[in-house]
């Protein structure tokens, strides 16, 4: 079982502005690069690709991904999708997770390890709470609720096995 996730709404004039403040930042450091470095050109093309690539990057990741949530057999998996290409961010085996609450509930709520999220409405937010190396780590994601209601099932049936 799959949801996909993704930002409701562009933000328009944000991204019009990153574009913007990269370009002329990126314009800047060219200008700059160039009245200090005249006997390697290359370097400052080399750098110039660089920063136009990171801020490709981040606009794309920021403002275009969507996430995926995924219950498999025996993981819940979370993917970040960019076009048709998906990455695969976080696989949590059943057995590890500790708990799902909704974000209202749990108290002193600190830095969560993962966001799938892109909604600021912390009703539809819900905090997962997993173990890796000994480690208790968090997520944040938004699941539907037929989502929801399987991997709660799924972890019923864990704690079922395991007393």
């Amino acid at each position: 079982m799959e949801q996909i996730v993704e930002r409701k709404e562009k933000p328009v004039m944000r991204i019009f502005l990153v574009v913007l403040a990269a370009a002329l930042s990126i314009d800047f450091i060219i200008f700059f690069l160039n009245k200090i470095n005249k006997t390697l050109p290359y370097i400052s093309t080399l750098i110039t690709i660089a920063l136009v690539v990171l801020s490709c990057s981040y606009i794309l990741i920021k403002y275009f991904s969507k996430y995926s949530y995924t219950l498999e057999e025996e993981y819940l998996v979370f993917h970040r999708i960019i076009g048709s290409k998906r990455f695969e961010m976080l696989r949590v085996h059943y057995s590890d997770l500790i708990g799902i609450l909704p974000k209202g509930k749990v108290n002193n709520l600190k830095k969560p390890s993962y966001k799938f999220i892109f909604d600021k409405n912390s009703e539809l937010i819900y905090v997962g709470k997993f173990k890796e190396n000994e480690k208790s780590m968090t997520f944040l994601f938004s699941p539907s609720e037929e989502i929801l209601v399987h991997l709660k099932e799924k972890m019923k049936k864990r704690s079922e096995k395991h007393g």
